[in-house]
């Protein structure tokens, strides 16, 4: 028998590829497997070995010997030879492989004969004409296993390359090789935050010290309620603190029901305008629902309702 007694032979085409291909786990499984007589077992493990990886060209040589001369099967044997003469048109095992190619058609033009009762003739020719075709078809099904294979491998190559661009861009490094489309949609980020109802506008240098002042009064105060004073001092701080009131309430401008928002107002403005704090910007959004949006923005020409 022919099969695997030419595993130690090698294609000049790269000694390499060919001892990786013998060294693939599916196809040494399978050799194991026709050393100790399994002949079915080493033919579905070559056929496995040629699905994993279609340019394995050393499975498919072995599969297309094993078929030829155990199984006795041309037509799978022919079609077996042909690819790994299409993979490999320049290795060793080539002539021997179209010799074998020879001996299929011989051996499949013999039985279609014995078949229909002739010794030749047309039907014989219209029998090698199929087993051409057929062959035909297994080359164009091995060329698009090929094309596929190729493009898997250009696809892998590109993400592993994204990976890395990514990698990069986490540790900090290498910044400027992250490609304008690997860096993140800031519109879709800022959307998303935008979506929060309890999201609150990042105010102004101007809102914010307003905003820590307000913080500073309220502090102030509770803690002068807190500290221990005197009758006298409580009821001072009373009078004080009823004054105080009345000159605000007397300062205070008289507010409006509505307002149209002028360019350059925020909700921190108009609440500090009308209410004295920039605390009151969420009740005026939540009674604008319509018109001012969950994060806080208003547009200059709006006119808003001053709950």
């Amino acid at each position: 028998m022919l099969a695997l007694a030419t595993l130690t032979a090698c294609d000049p085409r790269d000694r390499r590829d060919a001892e990786a291909e013998r060294g693939s786990r599916m196809y040494q499984a399978a050799a194991a497997d026709y050393q100790a007589g399994r002949i079915d077992a080493a033919i579905d493990g070559f056929r496995a070995a040629v699905r994993e990886d279609p340019a394995n060209a050393e499975a498919r040589f072995q599969l297309a010997c094993l078929l030829h001369d155990t199984k006795k099967d041309p037509v799978g044997a022919y079609c077996a030879y042909l690819e790994y003469i299409s993979q490999h048109p320049n290795g060793d095992k080539v002539p021997l492989a179209k010799n074998r190619l020879a001996m299929c058609e011989r051996e499949l033009a013999a039985t279609l004969a014995e078949k229909h009762g002739v010794s030749g003739g047309k039907k014989a020719a219209e029998a090698a004409d199929a087993l051409r075709g057929e062959a035909k078809a297994a080359k164009e099904r091995a060329a698009k296993a090929e094309g596929e294979l190729a493009e898997a491998k250009r696809r892998i190559a590109a993400l592993e390359e994204e990976r890395k661009r990514f990698l990069a861009m986490i540790k900090g490094e290498g910044a400027e090789s992250v490609t304008a489309s690997a860096k993140p949609n800031v519109k879709e980020i800022k959307d998303l935050l935008d979506d929060d109802e309890g999201a609150t506008p990042p105010p102004s240098a101007e809102d914010a010290a307003e905003l820590r002042k307000d913080e500073a009064i309220e502090l102030a105060s509770t803690d002068s309620l807190l500290a221990p004073r005197s009758a006298e001092e409580t009821a001072a701080l009373k009078k004080k603190a009823a004054a105080g009131k009345k000159d605000d309430n007397a300062a205070a401008p008289q507010r409006p029901e509505t307002y149209e928002v002028r360019e350059g107002d925020t909700l921190y403005k108009i609440s500090m305008k009308f209410y004295g704090t920039i605390r009151a910007w969420r009740q005026i959004r939540d009674a604008n629902k319509a018109l001012i949006s969950t994060d806080g923005r208003v547009k200059a020409g709006d006119t808003i309702r001053l709950p």
